[in-house]
Formats: C-alpha cells, sequence, structure tokens
C-alpha cells in the first residue's frame, strides 16, 4: 500500500469548515478531504504545526440518515503545512478529542460518502 499511514480512510468532501482563529475570530477555510480522526483543509496563510483550534463542520443529515444537518465541533490540532503554489497551502488537522458520538457520526458520514 505504498507510504499510506492513515489509520482511518478519507473521503473528498465540500462542506462548510471553520475554525477559530488566535484572536478567536471564525476564519473559513476549503475542506479538502475528511477522516474520523482529522482533515485536509486548504486555506491562504500557512499554519504552524501542533496550532489548537476549535473546528467546526456541517454533515448534510442525508448521508447520516437524518432530516437535518449535523453540526460538529470539536478541537483540533495542526499536524503539517505545505505549500502548494498559487499563495495556498494545505493543512492537516487532527481531531485529538473527539467523543464517541461525534467519532461515530463522522464515521457513518465518511462511510455513507465513499
Amino acid at each position: 500500500m505504498g507510504n499510506e499511514r492513515r489509520q482511518h480512510p478519507r473521503i473528498p468532501a465540500e462542506l462548510p469548515f471553520r475554525f477559530l482563529n488566535e484572536q478567536g475570530q471564525p476564519e473559513a477555510f476549503e475542506l479538502v478531504d475528511l477522516s474520523e480522526s482529522g482533515a485536509r483543509i486548504r486555506c491562504a496563510r500557512q499554519l504552524v504545526s501542533m496550532t489548537r483550534m476549535m473546528v467546526g463542520m456541517v454533515l448534510p443529515g442525508r448521508y447520516l440518515g437524518r432530516a437535518d444537518d449535523v453540526r460538529l465541533d470539536t478541537p483540533g490540532v495542526v499536524v503539517w503545512s505545505h505549500d502548494v503554489g498559487d499563495g495556498r497551502f494545505d493543512t492537516g488537522v487532527f481531531f485529538p478529542e473527539l467523543g464517541e458520538d461525534s467519532r461515530d457520526i463522522l464515521r457513518s458520514f465518511v462511510q455513507a460518502s465513499a
């Protein structure tokens, strides 16, 4: 399987995604992919590894067998950030404190979207 080290599968995702920046203000980014343990985002600035943040996203309820969309808020930690050109950076965010209910929701969403 090459150099793949991920424990959980990732899916391409285009969902509303934001985090609270260093000043506590919401900052929106493009969500590139998502797994039950983290996400890759694309942004206009490089984020420093080990930066802690609060992450928020909205998962479409139709993928979860629900009538309403599901809002998920969780702490995140930047694990890497790479310049991809055109003034944009891909950044890996790990969800270290995801509760079991939230993890189950993410796992269901990833499986339904695969």
